[in-house]
């Protein structure tokens, strides 16, 4: 969001992820870095004596701790369309760069109203797997889950106290859905078959609707969420 808004000057350092990067990568990675998102490194933060630190909910022991040395942090949440709005609003206020995330949230909500009004696919069951072994899947609570049910798709996993249940595969085989989309890459699309032969028989897997797409296009609450849509549209066509 900060290069989109052209803030990225603002940026003193990053925290990085452990099994991708961060777009621009090109960029990104040459930044000073404070540990992973999981484990920032607390003193480092400390010693860049930064105005703000903006985290996920994986960090909010580190929120807690910075706040002791009067060090100003905030979460900002990211389970649906309406929140990646709300955050590119109010990154732009910080940097004041108001009127650049307008002009973004604006393309993006015609992009994405665009994509999702020129699809049918009201009414088509989905199971989205956050892992194959064992079967976790996302309910509506989730980005993922708020990107399905705005498609008119019909998520499989909805009323559960767990934004990310473990899935017993009679679920999935009695669900029978229309289209299985694994968060990830093809490699854990395929261990899915092979670790469970009877998904053979449910209409994703007969139709060739199991879908692999990988975390940095559907999980992270950016404005890039619109590529990971285009292309879960095109693999469900």
């Amino acid at each position: 969001m900060l290069y989109m808004l052209e803030a990225q000057d603002e940026i003193v350092a990053i925290a990085q992820p452990t099994t991708s990067k961060i777009w621009p990568e090109n960029l990104t990675q040459n930044l000073t870095s404070v540990g992973t998102y999981t484990k920032p490194n607390l003193e480092k933060i400390i010693e860049l004596k930064p105005d703000l630190v903006i985290a996920s909910f994986h960090s909010i022991n580190t929120i807690s701790e910075l706040k002791k040395f009067d060090i100003n942090a905030t979460i900002f949440e990211a389970n649906s369309l309406e929140n990646i709005y709300s955050n590119i609003e109010k990154i732009g206020e910080i940097v004041q760069k108001s009127s650049k995330a307008k002009e973004i949230i604006s393309s993006l909500k015609n992009s994405l109203n665009n994509a999702i009004n020129s699809d049918n696919l009201k009414g088509k069951k989905v199971a989205i797997l956050f892992s194959t072994n064992p079967i976790m899947a996302f309910n509506n609570q989730t980005l993922p889950g708020d990107i399905i049910s705005k498609l008119g798709l019909e998520n499989i996993v909805t009323d559960t106290k767990a934004k990310s249940p473990i899935l017993p595969i009679e679920m999935l085989l009695t669900a029978n859905p229309d289209f299985i989309v694994v968060i990830g890459d093809n490699e854990q699309k395929n261990s899915l078959i092979k670790t469970y032969p009877a998904l053979k028989g449910v209409k994703a897997a007969k139709n060739g609707k199991i879908i692999s797409i990988p975390s940095s296009l559907l999980l992270r609450g950016t404005p890039r969420i619109e590529e990971g849509i285009q292309i879960l549209l095109k693999e469900m066509r």
